[in-house]
Formats: C-alpha cells, sequence, structure tokens
C-alpha cells in the first residue's frame, strides 16, 4: 500500500518542480526578470509553510487520508491555474502559491503516511525517493513536452493533471495509518499526555537541525533555479539543458539515500559539506562561462540535497513520538523550504557583487552553517549518554 502513497508523492513532486524547468519558457516568452523569475520559484515556498504547518498537526488528529485527498485536488486545481500562465505574472504567482499549499498539505502528511505502511527504518527513504523521483522527471517530462510539442505553458501542466488524477484515485483504498485517531479526533500518548505537550517537549531535534536544513533546497536550489538561467545564452536548447541539470541533480540525490544508514547521524553534515564544494564550483562555473561544468555542480549538490534531507527526515522520525511525528516532519520541511527563497535573495545580491561573487558568498554562508552544525550535533553526542 505504501507505493500509492509513494505514487501520489511522486506525481505532486513532479508538479512542484517542473516550474524550475519552465523558467527558462517564460523568461523568453513573457519577458520577465530574473528577480521575478526568483519570487515565482518563492512563491510555492510560501504557499508550503502554512501547508505544512497545519496539515501536519491536523493529520496528527484527524489522519494521514483526511488532509492528503483533499489537498491532492488542491493541488490538481493550481495545476489547472498554472496552466493559463500565458496571461502573466499574476496568475503565475497565485498558481504557485496555490501549488504550495496543495503540496504542503500533500507532503507532510503523505511523508508521515509512507512510513507508517513502511518496516520500521524504510519510511524515511521511501518518502524522499517517492519525492526525489517526481523532482527529478518530473522537469524532464515537461522539459521534452515545452521543447517538442506546441503550447509549452500549457501542455506540461494537462499531463501533470492527468497523471495526478490517476494517482489520487490509486490511494482511496489504502488504509488510515494515525495511531490514537478517535472519533472526536482527539490523540494522545499512552503516557496521557496531549499531542501539544508532546510536541513541544520532543522539538529540540528541529532546533539541532536549523543550521542545515534549509540548505537542502537552498543547494538543490542552485541548479534547479540560478545556474539554467544564467546558462540560458551559451546552450542551444536551454529547456532540455535546464530539464538534464535538474534531472541530475535530484537523481544524485535520490542515489545518496541509500549511503544515509552507513553514515549514520552526520549524514548531513558530509552532504552539506558536498553541496558547499558545489556551490563554489558553481561560482568557478560562472566565471568561466561553462556549461559542462554546471552536471559537475548538479552532482555534488543533489548528493547534499540528499543526505541533508535524508538525514533530517530519519532524525525526526527516531527523536519524535508517533502521536506528534505529522507536525514535527512538517515543521522540518518547513526548514528545508526557506532554502527557496536563495533565488531571490542571489538575484538581488548579484545586481551588485555580480553572480560568481554572490555565489562565492552563498558558499560560504554553507561552510559557517557547516561549522555551526558540527558543534551543536557534537553537544547533543555529549549530553546523550549522560541524559
Amino acid at each position: 500500500m505504501h507505493r500509492r502513497v509513494g505514487v501520489l508523492l511522486f506525481t505532486a513532486g513532479w508538479g512542484a518542480n517542473h516550474f524550475s524547468t519552465l523558467l527558462v519558457v517564460y523568461r523568453k516568452a513573457l519577458g520577465l526578470s530574473p528577480a521575478e523569475l526568483g519570487i515565482l520559484f518563492g512563491a510555492y515556498a510560501l504557499g508550503l509553510v502554512p501547508g505544512l504547518m497545519l496539515a501536519g498537526r491536523a493529520s496528527d488528529k484527524w489522519g494521514r487520508r483526511a488532509l492528503v485527498m483533499p489537498a491532492s485536488v488542491l493541488a490538481i486545481v493550481a495545476s489547472a491555474v498554472l496552466a493559463f500562465g500565458t496571461q502573466g505574472f499574476t496568475v503565475l504567482l497565485v498558481g504557485r502559491l496555490l501549488f504550495g499549499m496543495g503540496m504542503g498539505a500533500v507532503m507532510s502528511p503523505g511523508s508521515v503516511w509512507v512510513q507508517e505502511l513502511s518496516p520500521p527504518g524504510l519510511g524515511p527513504r521511501r518518502a524522499t525517493l517517492a519525492l526525489s523521483a517526481g523532482f527529478g522527471l518530473g522537469p524532464l517530462v515537461s522539459g521534452l513536452i515545452a521543447e517538442l510539442a506546441p503550447s509549452p505553458m500549457v501542455l506540461p501542466y494537462v499531463a501533470h493533471g492527468v497523471v495526478m488524477v490517476a494517482a489520487l484515485h490509486g490511494v482511496r483504498v489504502v488504509p488510515e495509518t494515525a495511531s490514537g485517531v478517535s472519533p472526536r479526533g482527539e490523540a494522545r500518548e499512552a503516557s496521557g499526555l496531549p499531542p501539544a505537550r508532546v510536541r513541544l517537549r520532543d522539538m529540540g531535534v528541529l532546533v539541532e537541525l536549523l543550521p542545515v536544513a534549509p540548505w537542502a533546497f537552498g543547494l538543490a536550489a542552485v541548479t534547479l533555479a540560478i545556474l539554467p538561467g544564467l546558462m540560458r545564452p551559451l546552450v542551444s536548447r536551454p529547456v532540455l539543458f535546464s530539464a538534464f541539470v535538474i534531472l541530475t541533480t535530484l537523481s544524485t540525490g535520490v542515489f545518496v539515500q541509500r549511503f544515509v544508514k552507513r553514515v549514520g547521524r552526520r549524514g548531513d553534515l558530509l552532504g552539506l559539506g558536498a553541496g558547499a564544494l558545489g556551490v563554489l564550483l558553481a561560482a568557478h562555473a560562472v566565471a568561466i562561462a561553462s556549461p559542462a561544468l554546471v552536471f559537475v555542480v548538479a552532482v555534488l549538490v543533489g548528493a547534499g540535497y540528499g543526505l541533508v534531507m535524508t538525514t533530517g527526515l530519519a532524525e525526526v522520525g527516531a527523536r519524535v513520538p508517533p502521536q506528534a511525528r505529522g507536525s514535527a516532519v512538517g515543521l522540518y520541511y518547513v526548514l528545508t523550504y526557506l532554502g527557496f527563497a536563495l533565488p531571490f535573495i542571489h538575484a538581488t545580491l548579484a545586481k551588485r557583487w555580480g553572480d560568481a561573487p554572490t555565489l562565492r558568498g552563498s558558499a560560504v554562508a554553507a561552510f559557517v552553517c557547516l561549522i555551526v552544525r558540527a558543534i551543536v550535533e557534537s553537544r547533543s553526542r555529549a549530553v546523550a549518554p549522560a541524559s
């Protein structure tokens, strides 16, 4: 049954990320500026915040199905709105906000749903794998449609809507897994503590992950939204170039997830280190105008994304009790999606500093966060035996 929910997460991830490939199309067809494209890219994350936070808590109370089904419908409606993006920036902005809200309310309870349908230890990887596959393959499919078929700003959304309707239909038979959900919507831990107090007691793991979590998508955003636009004048097929760069990034993110168990709790440190090197290499690729080097960058930041995301989910799953897990996963995703602000920040700062120096600054910031996280993680290990 976890596969049916995984397919829905896959299609939701497709809809969330194929917009990245189409940014090149919008830049050319609608004449949008880098700052406007950064706003559209980040607007999705802005919509995610209420979806993730409210849906995670609500799914702990009322169940995963009660949130995932209607949220999927909202995502399909948002995809339909985006199909009218030829009307301009405002329509695209509304569509992105709506899809973010729907995606947030699918992602958090949906990820927990997959984890609860899976054997212990496999859930975080399965959830991240389903989302990452959608994030990676969606842009490739939509990029091919936009490059080879008519109506490049319409047909990608039509194709996605059809597939997501089919995935939603398949989830109808999946059983509810939320523990302790009563007809009145009240969930209590075996100890008798109400969920709110359980959450307050266990949110320390999110504080520990704060220095590194935003870099999960912050690293990926370098090749999802920043580099494809900068390399557009240097390649003959910018849409396909963007699609394959994104595919490389997120395929690497999927591949490295199999090593998370081996590296353990330090996986996020390894991931942020690799990603920071990738951002530094991205600055060099821009400085020497090398589209080929972007694919090496994609491997490094993709590895960073996969390790940071999966290690964080595993930490939350291991240290937060089931009654509060939906809320905790939702809040963790909120932290990771803060990284979606990076393209807008980059576009703003690059006006004064230039693209390559701004990317170097981002790499320095990532290394600083790596040091902070290493200190926090070391202290956490020292305190754990004593407690």
